[in-house]
């Protein structure tokens, strides 16, 4: 008889230590926020604002990449708004003037015009940079997107980039210069 109080306590400590666990890992996970990258700011003299995300991420073939977005705030001149991707050197060349295609869902991929195409030479062949410009509308940051890259030789590098790095490129396109 003991014996079977005794069980059913451990029973009933056992489901109140394994809800105590739950509830405490559900409160961790809803605190739990996804790394962001700092979006720099920098004035370049005499009258340039730049906003800047700099991320190194890797494509299909696990090589590393790195993705610099930026928004370029020139007096009262628009903005130009860019993404620079830079691959390794020797590893990888991009065939200017092709364009970034961009998959962002599944019924809509769009074309990103090559920066490159006037001044080929000024550029490193392992550096890729596209007029985001035309498509910020487009940028929906719900899931990821899918980067196409055109590379010299037919080659095809694919990046996927999630929601969280959208969401800081939005946070740079809506950046104003006084701010």
């Amino acid at each position: 008889m003991i014996s079977d109080q005794l069980y059913l306590i451990g029973i009933k400590m056992s489901k109140q230590v394994f809800k105590f666990i739950l509830v405490l890992g559900l409160m961790c996970l809803l605190l739990i926020q996804p790394a962001y990258a700092v979006i720099r700011e920098s004035e370049i003299p005499p009258d340039i604002i730049l906003y800047k995300s700099i991320q190194t991420w890797r494509d299909q073939s696990k090589n590393p990449w790195q993705l610099i977005f930026f928004k370029e705030i020139k007096g009262d001149n628009q903005p130009t708004i860019n993404l620079r991707l830079v691959g390794f050197p020797d590893l990888f060349e991009f065939n200017h003037p092709q364009p970034l295609i961009i998959k962002i869902r599944e019924d809509l991929t769009v074309q990103v015009p090559d920066v490159f195409t006037s001044d080929q030479e000024a550029f490193a062949p392992n550096m890729g940079q596209y007029n985001f410009k035309s498509i910020v509308d487009q940028l929906e940051s719900n899931n990821f997107w899918l980067l196409e890259l055109p590379l010299k030789d037919g080659e095809l590098s694919r990046i996927k980039v999630p929601y969280f790095i959208l969401e800081e490129w939005k946070k740079i396109i809506v950046q104003k210069a006084s701010e």
